[in-house]
């Protein structure tokens, strides 16, 4: 099962591709945020999450799109909670365009990271090493480049091609 993380502001595109990626994979798929409102995406649609975090089912995997600040929920006590929550059970985590900076402020993202050059100075300036390529994988955490790189992960995780 896979989780689709939805911060304030996130991406639609990396949302969208995740959960189509999951659905043509066969795999079920749901999105969770703090609560059940409408969460506001970066291109001024408003999703509701499918869950709110206490309700939402242990995730195999978890997506976090890109967002317009994606730090900041990292340094609330909800979203840590959720995350120190589901962590064990996970056997991946997919960062989208700049998720990045949500798990190094949680303390979770590993040290070497695929990260596009925006991203990548701010990772540099934190002592991660950023690597070529749009995707790396460390232990159970895929880093990419965003947007279509996303694929690439899935593809690797589930060990065949995602046909869209």
């Amino acid at each position: 099962m896979l989780a689709v993380l939805l911060l304030p502001e996130f991406s639609e595109l990396e949302a969208a591709l995740a959960l189509e990626g999951a659905r043509r994979l066969g795999l079920p798929a749901y999105t969770v945020a703090k609560g059940r409102k409408g969460t506001l995406a970066l291109a001024g649609s408003v999703w509701t999450p499918t869950y709110a975090f206490p309700a939402a089912p242990p995730p195999k995997a978890l997506l976090v799109p890109g967002a317009r600040r994606p730090e900041r929920p990292a340094q609330d006590p909800t979203w840590l909670a959720f995350l120190e929550e589901v962590w064990e059970g996970l056997e991946a985590v997919f960062l989208g365009y700049n998720a990045h900076l949500f798990l190094a402020e949680a303390g979770r993202l590993p040290q070497e990271v695929a990260a596009p050059e925006e991203v990548a100075e701010a990772l540099l300036s934190r002592g991660y090493r950023v690597v070529p390529g749009g995707v790396h994988r460390e232990g159970k955490v895929y880093t990419t480049r965003g947007g279509l790189a996303l694929l690439g992960a899935f593809s690797d995780w589930v060990g065949k091609a995602v046909e869209l």
